[in-house]
């Protein structure tokens, strides 16, 4: 294998890691950058018979660094100072590409270009004469459309072509005058005057994903869009839940799997079948609540079908290039809680499990940002396992729960802004085209979070159910009953027959949900014991997770020590103000 490596580099959005996942093989690895909590992609391209590794930097308007993401992409190019770089530039945009392209030409490296999105420059009538363009520049030019793989051939043939032009050939041959030490207006100089000769721009009709596009951005406009998109994905993520775990996984479980297991299964009456089967006489999964029985049935029956349907809508939305445009759309809302619009990704991602949202915290610029974004995830959404256990369980409450928790989320959030110091930047981001998802990149998505979330969810929910029911056999849950009545009775106005479901809910919060179903409550109590839960220290997994992320945003303790208090707050003020609320309408 070569030593030397190639670098993919370019702005965000221009299509780079679809780009890499063509070039690259079988062998994919992401990496967290050292002393950040920044990732990148490597992998092998073999071309010619020799292998090389070739990395996806992250992507970067410039060479001087704005943020994280940025300062990263440039330690990544001065630590591979005898690397090829492909650069890979929007065809639609030629003018920003190419001005990073300078860039990296002005430090002296090893270039060729892809001009991706070259269909989509067609379609709007901009003409790009590629050999003009690379004759100019001194470099190879590559046209590719990266979703359909064409031009990747040849720009892999061609990375042994990659030349080291200097910014003063290219400026002589433009008939731009620059001085020795090259400053950004003479660079844009350059740019302008190499478009001026290579791109000719024609006139169009806007298509109609452009006149969408425009206004998905627009308040006026965008807002109700993004009203509507949301509700879609609300609605479609209850009507898949409820249509496979009602139509198919409660016939299956609860008429063949419950019953066979419960006559198959030997040592009925010991300690050992109450932990793995449950109650024998139980007619339903739910009810069981057997480590075999409602632990597979919580993990496989309700919370697989929720969670595939929501991967399978933010897949779409992301492929879209719609997301994007959700961002800039809630940038002003999310910063008046220290955050920006790309805050909506974590948040999404949370809503189907919060371990990915958790960790696509890694975006954020600062750690103000990331200890605000993790905390708030952890305490006040609620993952798609737990809505799904809620749609079963409690349908009319589940939208009233979530509307309050959401509004935790950003009342706490405010005060943490203002508690918390550090600095918040401001949102940078190159909207993509609003494009037609492909079935491919969507599988691809689909397969590796579904796939992520089982790993993570189904060995955690058995886990819990066992715990649970070997404290039980030993005596402890009666014991945190009686310690633990006056407070949940007198300031949460709950039963102790929730302790069991607190105790749950450190494994997963939907299994904690699960139980408080077996539970003789009123609706009242049954709502404040869902928002307690969902409220509640965050589940083992996430809890895992902010350890690990923690380590790169400012220390575990603070991490922790922070995320814990501001918990305990919201556990007693928005819960005890929801039992307030309750008690003066008169229904607590």
């Amino acid at each position: 294998m070569s030593t030397e490596p190639v670098l993919l580099m370019g702005h965000p959005n221009v299509g780079k890691s679809a780009l890499f996942n063509r070039l690259s093989g079988a062998d994919i690895t992401e990496s967290n950058y050292p002393g950040t909590t920044v990732d990148y992609t490597e992998s092998t391209l073999s071309t010619n018979g020799t292998t090389r590794r070739i990395i996806d930097v992250p992507g970067t308007f410039s060479l001087d660094p704005k943020d994280s993401a940025e300062s990263v992409a440039v330690e990544l190019l001065e630590a591979n100072p005898d690397a090829t770089v492909i650069g890979v530039l929007d065809a639609t945009r030629i003018e920003r590409g190419l001005n990073l392209a300078m860039e990296i030409i002005d430090r002296g490296y090893e270039l060729v270009l892809a001009l991706n999105m070259f269909d989509e420059a067609r379609a709007r009538n901009i003409d790009i004469d590629v050999e003009d363009l690379e004759s100019t520049l001194g470099v190879p030019v590559v046209p590719t459309v990266a979703t359909e793989g064409t031009g990747v051939r040849e720009l892999t043939d061609r990375i042994f072509e990659a030349k080291t032009p200097t910014t003063e050939q290219i400026a002589d041959r433009v008939d731009v005058e620059v001085a020795a030490s090259l400053a950004s207006p003479e660079r844009w100089d350059i740019v302008d005057a190499v478009v001026e000769l290579a791109v000719e721009y024609g006139e169009t009709e806007p298509s109609l994903p452009e006149i969408i596009g425009r206004l998905t951005v627009k308040p006026r406009t965008g807002l109700p869009f993004a009203l509507a998109a949301l509700y879609g994905m609300w609605a479609f993520f209850s009507a898949v839940a409820g249509f496979f775990t009602d139509g198919y996984f409660v016939p299956i479980f609860d008429n063949y799997w419950l019953p066979w297991l419960q006559q198959a299964f030997p040592f009925e009456g010991t300690w050992f079948y109450f932990i793995l089967v449950g109650d024998p006489a139980a007619t339903n999964s739910f009810e069981a609540f057997g480590m075999l029985t409602s632990g597979l049935f919580v993990a496989v029956g309700v919370v697989l079908p929720a969670v595939f349907a929501l991967y399978l809508v933010l897949a779409i939305l992301e492929d879209s290039g719609y997301m994007a445009r959700l961002a800039v759309l809630l940038d002003a809302l999310f910063h008046k809680i220290g955050l920006h619009g790309f805050a909506i990704v974590p948040m999404v991602l949370s809503f189907g499990c919060n371990v990915p949202g958790v960790a696509a915290t890694r975006s954020f610029e600062t750690e103000k940002q990331r200890f605000v974004m993790m905390t708030l995830l952890s305490v006040f959404i609620p993952c798609g396992a737990q809505l799904a256990v809620m749609l079963s369980l409690i349908p009319q409450y589940t939208g009233f729960i979530v509307l309050y928790l959401l509004a935790g989320f950003f009342v706490f959030g405010a005060v943490l802004d203002r508690l918390v110091p550090g600095s918040s930047p401001e949102l940078i981001v190159d909207v993509p085209p609003l494009r037609e998802p492909r079935v491919g990149n969507i599988t691809t998505k689909l397969t590796l979070r579904t796939t992520e979330f089982l790993k993570t969810a189904v060995p955690f929910v058995l886990l819990g159910v066992g715990v649970i029911n070997v404290l039980y056999v030993g005596g402890a849950i009666d014991w945190l009953a009686v310690t633990l009545e006056p407070v949940l009775s007198g300031w949460f106005g709950v039963p102790s027959d929730t302790i069991p479901a607190l105790i749950a809910g450190f494994m997963r919060k939907d299994l904690a949900v699960a139980q408080l179903s077996a539970i003789s409550m009123t609706p009242f109590q049954t709502v404040m014991s869902v928002i307690m839960v969902s409220i509640y220290f965050p589940c083992l997994a996430t809890f895992a997770m902010l350890i690990q992320e923690g380590r790169k945003s400012g220390g575990v303790v603070k991490m922790l020590g922070g995320a814990l208090m501001t918990l305990v707050v919201a556990l007693f003020v928005w819960g005890g103000l929801f039992h307030l609320g309750g008690i003066l309408l008169g229904v607590a």
